[in-house]
């Protein structure tokens, strides 16, 4: 009999082990079943093997959620099973083996050694494997649960019945942030998605974490009229503009009144006089710091297309539209009134020059970078240009860098207020002693020893022959003119020294008050365009300029610019444009008040950077003299 019990009491040992094995098996397929990622259920539905679509069809039957569910109540009720049915072996096994010990003791290792067994072998360690390996052990354990859950139907049926009625469900309640959503758009990345689908994805994973004060218009760009315009003169200012919603000042753009609607104009069009300030509308504020996707709801709860961005003491920061916010999901969006602003050139593929004002978002999407250092470095700035002012902690003059991440940053243009242009240089090295003056010219930089090598062979030649025009590309003999000037007075207030190999063309049949002129070389077919302006404002004027110099960059190999302050004041830049740029050679000078004189070289015959680099080195070198001896009236 005792021979008999003990052999029953080895079984029920040997019985408690392999359901200890089975638990942890189950617990495992727990975790292995609801960690597979969507990849690994695309997987999963894309195999030919048995067990994987058994695996597939098993989460997915009758649907993808209720199949969940039953899966899910099969596993805790098997589990369960099988642990009660060890915890009830061991406790025969202990009163057997552990009689001679006191009580306490037997008891207290009986509890803690039973679930100290379950807790480790049959919950901990397996589901740190299935966290691991989660298809290898969904494929294995997929047969006996799929057994298991037609088997113990009657079991979980009711139980899922009792906790839709304990807790009904109050549908999808999921609260993902933005490192999910960017998770989600990376894991489910296809390669059938187009480029503008892609880009649309991030920028709606993006969209919650910018600010109003990272895509509204600054206030120095925002057009707007004082509340005292007189009627004639309003609409022509309205129509000119080509905005629908323009802001109406009473004491400067801090103290915005209304917005004005160009819709409600058109009623009274044809009258002589109105007081359209009786259109004007109720303006909406927004601080800068206002996130974007809680703006589109305000303009979507407040019906309205344009809100005042303000600053922490209530003065104007800018503007902001409904257009802004969505072109941040979808894009630019252009109409027939958009101006085409050039805000940055493409000089290589590891350099790009652009406007100081872009937006450094705009500079992360074009340069396809992160961002994610410059946003946390960027301080209050939000502009390339501030970014850079942020760097140095001042003003920097032309041709002074910074190196940031790799990343270097000249500046091409400054005034005394602000970076009007700023180069990016990608994959640059350790940044070089920051500095002004010029640049040496990427691509164009035998031109100088082109230029001396083809004076040598023309002083050799002699001048007995008349001087040849410029050819096509190869032909380098060309006779440059000697460096000798004069002083010419022009009728605008303005006397310059012109080289002598030159003559003076005036030009009046476009606008005879103007100060319009040419500076001519008959021996190059060459003509250097001139426009004086005084009593104006400068900043448009060097805007203009650098826009002007760069629609030159589609047909250019490289553009340098070169920045000097007159010791009275002013400034003089010039743009050298190497490649088969129409024009190779611009420059402007100002006198710092409200003075300027523009000039562009042109050649009368087809552009060529080869044949005329001898030619634009000679009249660089004769505009340099022009403008550093430049006088004022």
């Amino acid at each position: 009999m005792d021979n008999l019990m003990g052999i029953h009491l080895w079984i029920a040992a040997l019985g408690s082990l392999l359901l200890l094995v089975a638990s942890a098996f189950i617990s495992g397929s727990e975790i292995a079943f609801f960690s597979l990622t969507p990849q690994d259920r695309q997987s999963l539905e894309e195999a030919e093997d048995g067990a994987s679509k058994m695996v597939f069809d098993l989460l997915n039957t009758p649907d993808a959620e209720r199949g969940a569910r039953q899966l899910l109540a099969t596993i805790l009720v098997l589990n369960n099973t099988v642990n009660i049915v060890i915890i009830l072996l061991s406790t025969a096994l202990m009163q057997h083996w552990l009689v001679a010990l006191p009580p306490i003791i037997g008891t207290a290792l009986h509890v803690f050694g039973v679930t100290f067994l379950i807790v480790l072998f049959g919950e901990v360690l397996p589901k740190v494997y299935a966290n691991r390996h989660p298809l290898t052990l969904a494929r294995r354990m997929v047969r006996v649960l799929t057994w298991s859950k037609g088997i113990l139907r009657p079991i979980w049926q009711p139980l899922n019945a009792m906790a839709g009625w304990l807790a009904p469900s109050a549908g999808p309640t999921v609260d993902l942030s933005v490192e999910d959503l960017e998770h989600a758009v990376n894991v489910t990345d296809s390669a059938e998605r187009s480029e503008e689908e892609n880009r649309i994805l991030s920028g709606i994973v993006n969209f919650g974490s910018k600010d109003v004060k990272q895509i509204m218009r600054p206030r120095t760009d925002v057009t707007t009229f004082s509340h005292d315009l007189p009627w004639s003169e309003l609409k022509a200012a309205i129509s000119d503009s080509g905005f629908s919603r323009v802001p109406i000042h009473a004491d400067g753009l801090d103290q915005v009144k209304g917005i004005l609607y160009a819709k409600d104009l058109l009623p009274h069009r044809n009258a002589t006089d109105f007081d359209w300030n009786t259109l004007l509308r109720q303006p909406f504020f927004v601080p800068e710091n206002r996130m974007i996707d809680d703006l589109l709801r305000d303009f979507q709860s407040m019906k309205v297309h344009l809100a005042v961005v303000v600053d922490e003491y209530g003065g104007t920061s800018g503007i902001v539209t409904l257009e802004d916010v969505i072109e941040e999901i979808v894009g630019d969006i252009s109409d027939e009134f958009d101006d085409e602003d050039v805000l940055y050139s493409r000089i290589d593929e590891h350099t790009v020059v652009f406007q100081g004002k872009t937006a450094l978002v705009d500079v992360y999407r074009i340069l396809e970078l992160d961002g994610a250092a410059f946003e946390t470095a960027k301080g209050e700035s939000d502009t390339l240009g501030g970014f850079l002012v942020e760097q140095l902690a001042r003003l920097p003059k032309p041709g002074e860098s910074v190196t940031f991440e790799g990343i270097r940053l000249v500046t091409e243009a400054a005034d005394r207020r602000r970076v009007l242009q700023v180069k990016v240089i990608m994959n640059e090295g350790p940044a070089r002693k920051p500095g002004h003056g010029g640049q040496p010219l990427r691509p164009g930089g035998t031109g100088a020893a082109v230029a001396l090598l083809v004076t040598a062979l023309a002083f050799c030649s002699g001048c007995s022959s008349p001087p040849p025009v410029p050819r096509p590309a190869g032909y380098y003999r060309i006779a440059v003119h000697d460096t000798t000037f004069e002083s010419v007075a022009l009728s605008c207030p303005l006397t310059l020294d012109m080289a002598s190999a030159a003559t003076m063309e005036t030009v009046q049949e476009f606008a005879p008050d103007s100060c319009w002129f040419n500076i001519v070389y008959p021996r190059y077919k060459a003509r250097i365009h001139c426009t004086y302006g005084g009593g104006v404002a400068l900043e448009p004027v060097m805007e203009d300029a650098f826009k002007l110099a760069y629609e030159h960059e589609i047909k250019a190999d490289a553009i340098e610019v070169r920045k000097r302050e007159y010791e009275q004041g002013g400034v003089a830049i010039t743009w050298r444009i190497a490649g088969n740029a129409a024009s190779p050679l611009q420059f402007l000078c100002t006198d710092g008040e409200d003075q300027f004189l523009r000039g562009a070289l042109y050649f009368e015959v087809r552009p060529n950077g080869d044949s005329l680099a001898p030619v634009t080195s000679r009249l660089n070198a004769d505009v340099e003299h022009l403008m550093a001896n430049l006088n004022w009236w």
